[in-house]
């Protein structure tokens, strides 16, 4: 079975050199920061009754978890003025759950030209600006313009004022009790390719190398001069070509990619520190697809075409991770150096997968129960999955006529029945109370 017992043996020998860490996130209570991605709507049955959400939410929290990752986009927010954000926070109360909000789709590119833009303007008093794709086509908002930024910050802070007596998450944070949101779920920013965007990747570089010379050794290029440098020449930035390994120029592509991370990390900043000035208290979680340093073809393909490099996240206090599954020795290692780099809090949460439906008793049970719980709890600062309910091809939760074929009640519990094990196994290992192991 797929990623029931992967990297058994590297984490096995990683494990035995390792020690757990001094101390995870923690909620004021004491309890151990244990999350999972569950939508309350959107999917069905989900979002057609609000007992079969509650009931789900408090099957969840008897499993052992305290915090939903939802998205709370402002595109959800003027849906129904806000009627499916206020069922969140109303179910999570009864359920004895805390909130984490995505409060962007991809950094703002939810806020398409049309109707989002006049409804910005309505709400925010800003007129959102737009980028070019590298075929000239309209892309999404420039992350970095005033106006985004003025938008998010605005959305974020009136999130804030809404759910102040909600469930949003609070993590006991250097003695004080702070609460916790996300300003956009995934560090995602396609960029952009209009001759505005273009001269300050060229300024960048300038910077960067100095000398134009230096800048085509490494590329491998002959440019004649800085202005000759275009991101639309797709025969040096060949990012379809970057994805699969096969690029003429890549670290061209490369150097884009870093340029994207860094306006990507920088806009976010402004954004947090305008949010700050109303609300000094909140903590920052940014939200990755995949660890840093993975190979995987999803990683990669996400990392190139989107700027997910480590640096588009600094900005952030915590950082959350969709693992493809369990961590390589390297990646465990790299995840140690930008730790070391940033001072950041890491949380670890894992893919679900439909083939999780292994019994309690079965050989490989045990150890995949180990394999993620034990790693995260040695390597990381909290615990998580996504998903529950997110995705058809993932979810553990069954309902008729969704999942994959062959999926069934049966199949669901069994593996409902190894994350329950999993969250159980890193509760334990890391203690219920602050003190406590």
């Amino acid at each position: 079975m797929r990623c029931l017992i992967t990297m058994v043996a590297v984490l096995g020998a990683v494990a035995a050199g390792s020690h757990l860490r001094a101390e995870p996130l923690r909620l004021p209570d004491g309890e151990p920061l244990v999350a999972i991605y569950f939508f309350p709507h959107w999917w069905d049955p989900w979002k057609s009754s609000d007992e079969a959400v509650l009931a789900d939410m408090r099957r969840l929290r008897a499993m052992g978890f305290n915090t939903l990752l939802l998205d709370h986009e402002w595109s959800q927010a003027i849906d129904g003025d806000w009627r499916l954000l206020d069922r969140s926070h109303r179910l999570a109360a009864r359920a004895g759950l805390q909130i984490v909000p995505w409060l962007s789709l991809k950094t703002w590119s939810d806020v398409t030209a049309g109707d989002r833009a006049r409804l910005a303007r309505k709400w925010f008093g800003v007129d959102v600006r737009y980028g070019v794709g590298q075929d000239g086509k309209p892309a999404a908002p420039l992350v970095y313009d005033e106006s985004v930024l003025r938008a998010g910050a605005g959305y974020t802070g009136m999130y804030l004022d809404r759910y102040a007596g909600g469930r949003i998450l609070k993590l006991r944070w250097k003695g004080r009790e702070r609460p916790v949101v996300s300003l956009s779920v995934e560090s995602a920013w396609g960029g952009s390719f209009d001759d505005g965007t273009n001269a300050m990747f060229r300024h960048w570089l300038r910077r960067r190398d100095g000398a134009l010379e230096r800048l085509n050794a490494r590329w491998g290029t002959r440019y004649a001069s800085w202005a000759a440098v275009d991101p639309r020449d797709v025969a040096v930035f060949d990012y379809a070509g970057h994805v699969k390994g096969a690029a003429r120029h890549p670290a061209a592509v490369e150097d884009h990619v870093a340029f994207r991370a860094e306006m990507l990390n920088r806009s976010l900043a402004r954004m947090a520190r305008e949010v700050r000035r109303a609300h000094p208290e909140v903590l920052f979680m940014a939200e990755i697809p995949y660890q840093y340093g993975s190979e995987h073809p999803h990683a990669r393909a996400y990392r190139i075409d989107y700027a997910a490099n480590p640096e588009s996240c600094d900005y952030a206090d915590i950082v959350l991770f969709r693992c493809t599954g369990p961590l390589s020795a390297s990646e465990i290692e790299t995840l140690a150096k930008h730790r070391r780099r940033t001072g950041q809090r890491f949380v670890l949460t894992y893919r679900t997968y439909s083939d999780w439906d292994v019994a309690a008793d079965a050989p490989g049970f045990a150890r995949s129960v180990s394999s993620y719980a034990e790693q995260a709890a040695r390597h990381g600062d909290g615990f998580g999955f996504y998903s529950f309910n997110e995705m058809v091809d993932t979810h553990l939760a069954w309902s008729p006529g969704l999942g994959p074929e062959g999926w069934t009640r049966e199949r669901s519990e069994r593996a409902i029945g190894l994350a329950a094990a999993m969250v159980r196994r890193y509760r334990s290992l890391v203690g219920g109370s602050a003190h406590g192991r």
